[in-house]
């Protein structure tokens, strides 16, 4: 027995329908039943929803987010209601009016600084309703403040590419609180709408649209986003495919000769968005308008324009060409054609000067002249005595005056030759030094190097020096150091040795016992086994004298700093200081006022560390050190000079000329020594007296015939340098008779119009082979005549060099050549180039000289340049090709090729130019490559392969190979990245993944999601490999439940099914159907199928088939559900059965009505209706129709008397069956029958002590029922300038009867009065209030009214509300 009145009902079957009724029961007996409750389906309950969460927050909205309910009652969810209250009493009302399917919604119309709780219901597609959620925390309406963002679509991340003429539109979405300000801006400055150009902004969007493009309005469009919470800023790269814009300036003309010049030019910053097929070259005369073709399809950034006219200005331009036409043009600056250099002159006087058993030291003199252009080779070529060749000695290049050449056999005879390389190309060999013995040989030293002044006193002198170039083959045993005090002549000059006789080991020495304020001069010799080597001098004389030198300090940046205290004023410094080889520290000034002092007293040459204390009225503060000082000047003496000439022989006197050093040492040259050396004689000797400022001096007071050379000590304001190499030997003496045949001529080159000799001086010619002889060349033809003609080549006057080009023969013609050499006496006696000589082009196979360097693998940092520059050789000139792994190199790769070397120039190098970079030399005589392996110090390339392994409903297996390049680094890990397909920007899944695959866990069932992989390296993060599409996180759905057989004929058998009982988290998009023939293994596929039903027609009567149904989603197919058994293709037989769903159904009075009743059998039963046993009267509101499947009762605009006991009667050849349902009319109750249906009527009467007085007038009737509670306060959802929508919530309490209407009052303010708004039944719970007046304020409240017709009170008022338009 049920006490109360709430009952738990048990043990119902899931899934099924229930009706319920109550009976009350008194002690006379049970009551009549209540009527049935609505029809409700028992089925699991639905978990509440996870409590809300604020998600945004202004002063009215508020947007809420939550999480589904753990268990969805076995359906899917189908929506949410969110009810909101006011905080602290407020009661819970909706706040959603349509269905939310989203797990966030946006609850708007709130009071600002208001507080609000939020609880949301979760509603399943089987109806269940779960309970509230937890209530939110108290969220209060107000703006909070959060930092700009700007969201953008992924392909705004990367450059938006359009063809001219088309029109692009920029969007993103913007984040923050307050709401943010929006501004566009392009090269700095704020975009303004134009015709073409628009800008939209909302609240939190923002679009840019540009019409009918052209590639000026591509380029960098700045959004900027501002609040007081921060700045946020996205760029977005536009390229309108367009003709290309100008090439890459300057357009910079070289290598310019008088008929031909080179170009060159970069790519053009902007090529229009497509690839650059070609340049155009064109030129003008600058005296003329009309430019003139040159090349119109050129695939480098580089060109050699021919066919110019020599002494003609030129103007060039290029234009780039891509697919849609030829773009801007580049001009270059006016060009006058002309030769700007020439090929250098050949080296001079190449000698041996140190030789060993197997190496020579050579060294040369450089060309007189360097044809213009810098000298920047020599080439050193030996030829064995015994052999016809001359062999190269050097691999590298050498810039220096000398080399060692090495790799000669032992007692071989040697002569060296040197050629000159500039820009124009190689000189003429130099004159072949006389042969030289590979042989070991022990000689005196050469003089001692840098002999210098370290100190001096009255009494004595502290002399330096290093050791000798050369040791004469024995090791240094001593030195020797020589003093005398000068006097007018040499001779009378008397030397005393002051160190040991048998010498000194030490590199430096001090002189004692010295004559005060004396001069000395002071001359070091070194020893070896063979004896004292050549003295080296102290330039000029040096006084025994106490030296006066003010030291200097390079203080350390650190001590020059003011320091600043603020607890007192600093009043002085205490300045320290200590040699590092001690500990002990020195006061060098206990009061120093300024912030830097001037320490002198120091020893040159000593490591001093300084130190310094701040004093102020508080004692000594820390202390601040100074790294270690060298004090030393910070100036070096000069290099030697150069390019020392002879001439003027006489025999007392000669002129020598020299260039001036490279280095000057930082301190300009004040002036020059020159020194002689008697080659009878042992020391050097100085020549001037006087310094000398000159480059050129001419040195007298020579002994006649006696052989001389000379070498020259630059000097500057720290001392005297290193001394030249010097000349060869000259002898003093007049020329007195002609002199003897040049020696060695020599053909050194040929083409096909001229030959090229080269011969060394005479050995006798006249006595002064110090001249330079004056040459004449003659030719001689050779032909079959006894006699031969001679014709001189040279002007009769003869030429300085030993080198000469006959020019103008003939091709394939045989010559004979012969040299004879001119003094002031006469010509000299001829020497015969032996053979003869063919005009003929020389062939050479091609040759590329790679530095050992380049043959290693060459590292550049992304970014950085890549230069090659490789020397070649061969004749013809060989023909020079690039390649990069196999392939033609990149549009931007510069390659520049002369006859003497190409090279190679990529810049911005990035990870795609590692590689093998392959150069090929090409000429009639053969082929020649070589390589140059480069790799990119770059982050690394994007991950290859990436693949999907695997796929659920919680997480994406994802798989991929390394990166092609690595960057140079190894990759250190792999980062992995998520992005929703709904969202814009990727979030980090994993950044330290070691492995090559990685599952991605736990995801949002039934979302979609893009995913990328970034390898790393040392050099940073690489490109990303990302998936092209969304991937949705599901899995293959289960099998379809229930397969059943619903129908069958001879010829067909009708299936259904039921949907799986998980869909795999997507959606199942249709299903396979199959069937098998019973006794065979093969499975046929019938059709498939979006609904749960099929028909399967023309099957064989009497066959048996199985059939079996299988679900599909985008993953792909579930295991098949197959049936029970096989069922045979005949007609049924069967008894008639009726299934009606219900045993009652209600419809309200005035609607219609429609009952489906399921009727099985075969064949078809006939079916019969029948009403409170009688027949059923069909009309035309009662009608029956019947179908295959059931029979169906339809009734409209029903009335009272259509409800009672139907009756359905099916019958066939089988037999038949009897059903009934209950039809119930619901209309408005007839009168109360108890006290609540009584209306009563009143009167009243007085009384006093005489009695009772007459009655009053008997009152309005009045039924006794429960009030009805007002509706809930009016909102505002929506407000115009004449319109105001209100909407409500319906009372809480009904009165025991539904809600048939709502009345609207409305007043104006602040005085008006109440007046009805509707003039017609209000039945929703919104209704428009219109034709109100613009900023006028209103105030609305609502009435109800039941189906018994009970009133309610009026609810709250809405408060005051504008009508106008909403901002």
């Amino acid at each position: 027995m049920v006490k109360g009145n709430l009952f738990k009902t048990t043990n119902l079957e899931a899934g099924v329908a229930y009706e319920f009724r109550v009976f009350a029961e008194n002690m006379a007996g049970v009551g009549k039943p209540s009527k049935a409750s609505e029809a409700m389906f028992a089925l699991d309950p639905v978990d509440p929803p996870g409590q809300p969460e604020p998600l945004y927050v202004n002063k009215n909205v508020i947007t809420i987010q939550w999480t589904k309910p753990e268990y969805d009652g076995g359906f899917k969810i189908t929506g949410y209601t969110v009810e909101k209250r006011d905080l602290p009493a407020g009661r819970w009302i909706r706040a959603n009016f349509t269905n939310i399917i989203e797990t966030t919604f946006m609850v708007s119309g709130l009071t600002q600084d208001a507080a609000y709780e939020f609880r949301v219901f979760a509603r399943n597609s089987a109806g269940s309703v779960s309970l509230p959620s937890d209530p939110s925390d108290p969220i209060t309406c107000k703006d909070d403040i959060v930092e700009p963002r700007i969201m953008v679509d992924a392909i705004f991340k990367d450059v938006v590419l359009l063809k001219a003429g088309e029109n692009f539109k920029l969007e993103a979405d913007i984040a923050g609180q307050p709401i943010p300000s929006m501004a566009w801006t392009k090269n700095g400055k704020e975009i303004e709408n134009t015709m073409k150009l628009d800008i939209k902004f909302t609240d939190l969007t923002t679009t840019l649209v540009n019409k009918d493009s052209v590639r000026a309005d591509g380029g960098e469009f700045v959004l900027t986003a501002t609040n007081v919470g921060g700045f946020a800023k996205h760029i977005f790269n536009v390229k309108v495919l367009d003709r290309p814009g100008p090439p890459g300036g300057p357009l910079v003309v070289s290598d310019v000769t008088a008929d031909n010049c080179i170009l060159t030019w970069t790519p053009p910053a902007d090529d229009g968005g497509a690839k650059i097929e070609a340049y155009v070259i064109e030129k003008r005369e600058s005296t003329r308008l009309v430019w003139t073709n040159v090349v119109s399809d050129l695939q480098f950034t580089q060109f050699m324009v021919t066919k110019l006219l020599k002494g003609n200005e030129y103007i060039f331009r290029v234009m780039a060409v891509n697919k849609y036409g030829v773009g801007e043009a580049l001009d270059s600056e006016p060009t006058l054609a002309d030769n700007p250099y020439i090929s250098p002159d050949a080296p001079q006087n190449p000698e041996v000067t140190a030789i060993t058993r197997d190496a020579m030291f050579i060294m040369w003199k450089a060309p007189q002249s360097d044809g213009g252009s810098t000298v920047t080779n020599y080439n050193i070529e030996r030829k064995d005595k015994i052999g016809l060749r001359w062999v190269k000695c050097n691999k590298k290049k050498v810039k220096e005056l000398q080399f060692k050449a090495t790799g000669l056999v032992v007692g071989h005879e040697y002569e060296f030759r040197i050629i000159a390389e500039n820009a124009a190309g190689l000189s003429a060999p130099s004159v072949a030094s006389p042969f030289y013995k590979a042989t070991d040989s022990l000689d005196q030293p050469g003089p001692p190097c840098n002999p210098r002044t370290l100190d001096t006193t009255k009494s004595s002198i502290t002399v330096a020096w290093n050791k000798p170039v050369y040791d004469g083959g024995s090791d240094i045993t001593g030195y020797i150091v020589e003093t005398c005090e000068p006097s007018e002549k040499e001779e009378d000059e008397e030397w005393t040795i002051v160190t040991p006789t048998e010498g000194l080991l030490a590199t430096s020495f001090t002189i004692i016992n010295l004559k005060e304020n004396q001069e000395y001069k002071i001359n070091i010799s070194a020893l070896n086994s063979e004896g004292i080597g050549e003295a080296a001098s102290i330039p000029d004389n040096v006084k025994a004298e106490d030296r006066l030198l003010p030291p200097e300090l390079d203080l350390d940046a650190e001590l020059r700093k003011v320091v600043n205290l603020r607890a007192s004023k600093i009043s002085h410094y205490i300045v320290e200081r200590r040699e590092t080889s001690r500990l002990v520290w020195t006061v060098v000034d206990q009061k120093v006022e300024n912030t830097c002092l001037k320490v002198k007293k120091l020893l040159e040459g000593n490591e001093y560390i300084f130190r310094v204390r701040a004093v102020n009225q508080f004692g000594v503060g820390a202390v601040l050190e100074s790294s270690a000082v060298m004090i030393k000047d910070p100036y070096v003496p000069p290099t030697s000079p150069k390019s020392l000439e002879i001439s003027e022989i006489m025999k007392d006197s000669m002129v020598l000329t020299w260039e001036a050093p490279s280095e000057d040492g930082g301190s300009p040259i004040t002036g020059y020594i020159i020194e002689k050396h008697d080659k009878e004689g042992v020391r050097w000797t100085r020549c001037n007296r006087k310094m000398v400022t000159d480059l050129t001096y001419k040195i007298t007071r020579l002994m006649e015939r006696h052989s001389y050379e000379f070498r020259v000590l630059a000097e500057n304001a720290i001392g005297v340098g290193e001394p030249s190499s010097p000349t060869v030997f000259y002898k003093a003496l007049d020329p007195i008779f002609r002199p003897g045949p040049p020696h060695h001529p020599k053909v050194t080159d040929t083409t096909k119009s001229s030959v090229f000799l080269s011969w060394a001086k005479p050995m006798d010619d006249g006595e002064t082979p110090e001249v330079p002889p004056e040459i004449a060349v003659e030719d001689e033809l050779s032909t079959e005549k006894a006699a031969e003609l001679w014709t001189m080549c040279t002007p009769a006057t003869g030429i300085k060099n030993t080198k000469f080009e006959v020019e103008n023969l003939k091709e394939n013609q045989a010559y004979k050549l012969r040299v004879c050499a001119i003094n002031k006496v006469g010509v000299g006696e001829h020497a015969d180039v032996s053979g003869a000589i063919i005009a003929e082009d020389k062939i050479e196979e091609p040759d590329l000289d790679i530095d050992p360097e380049l043959r290693k693998i060459l590292s550049i940092k992304a970014g950085a340049s890549l230069r090659l520059f490789i020397p070649i050789r061969g004749r013809p000139t060989p023909t020079i090709t690039w390649n990069k792994d196999e392939a033609a190199l990149k549009e931007t790769a510069q390659v520049e090729v002369t006859s003497s070397y190409t090279s190679l120039v990529i810049d911005k190098m990035n990870r795609y130019d590692s590689g093998k970079y392959t150069v090929t030399a090409e000429n009639t005589s053969g082929t020649k490559s070589a390589f140059v392996v480069v790799r990119v110090l770059d982050t690394p390339s994007p991950p290859v392969n990436l693949k999907v392994k695997e796929i659920t409903n919680r997480s994406v297996t994802l798989a991929w190979d390394s990166p092609l390049l690595d960057g140079g680094a190894k990759i250190k890990n792999y980062i992995l990245e998520k992005r929703e397909s709904t969202r814009k920007t990727y979030a980090a899944v994993i950044t330290n993944c070691h492995e090559l695959s990685w599952k991605i866990e736990p995801l949002q069932e039934g979302c979609s999601y893009y995913f990328r992989v970034l390898a790393e390296n040392a050099h940073g993060v690489g490109l990303p490999a990302a998936t092209v599409d969304p991937l949705k996180v599901s899995e293959v759905p289960q099998a379809p439940k229930n397969l059943i057989v619903t129908d069958q004929t001879k010829t067909s058998i009708a299936l259904a099914w039921e949907k799986p009982e998980y869909d795999g988290g997507s959606r199942v998009l249709q299903y396979l159907l199959e069937m098998q023939v019973k006794g065979q293994d093969k499975w046929s596929g019938v059709n498939t199928f979006k609904t749960m039903e099929a028909t399967v027609s023309n099957l064989n009567q009497g066959e048996e088939y199985l059939f079996r149904i299988t679900a599909m989603n985008d993953k792909g197919k579930s295991d098949p559900k197959v049936l029970a058994s096989p069922i045979a293709a005949k007609d049924l037989v069967y008894e008639p059965d009726i299934r009606p769903v219900f045993s009652s159904y209600s419809v309200k009075v005035g609607k219609d009505l429609s009952v489906d009743i399921p009727i099985f059998g075969r064949p078809k039963p006939v079916v019969n209706w029948s009403k409170d046993g009688g027949p059923l009267k069909f009309t035309t509101r009662v009608n029956i129709i019947n179908t295959l499947k059931q029979t169906t009762l339809s009734i409209k605009e029903a009335v009272g008397d259509d409800g009672g006991m139907y009756s359905i009667n099916a019958a066939n050849s089988t037999g038949k069956k009897d059903t009934t349902v209950e039809i119930i009319v619901l209309d408005k109750p007839g009168p109360p029958s108890g006290p609540e249906a009584i209306e009563y009527e009143y009167r009243v009467s007085a009384e006093n002590i005489v009695g009772i007085g007459r009655c009053s007038k008997i009152s309005e009737g009045c039924v006794a029922r429960d009030p009805c509670d007002p509706p809930g306060t009016p909102e505002a959802v929506h407000v115009t300038k004449d319109t105001i929508v209100i909407q409500w919530t319906k009372p809480e309490y009904d009165g025991g009867s539904s809600i048939t209407g709502y009345t609207v009052e409305k007043r104006d303010l602040p005085e008006g009065r109440w007046i009805r708004a509707n003039f017609t039944n209000v039945i929703e719970t919104k209704f428009t209030i219109s034709g109100l007046t613009e900023n006028a304020q209103y105030d609305f409240r609502v009435i109800a009214k039941n189906a018994v017709g009970t009133i309610s009170k009026p609810s709250y008022n809405s408060g005051p509300i504008i009508a106008s338009n909403e901002l």
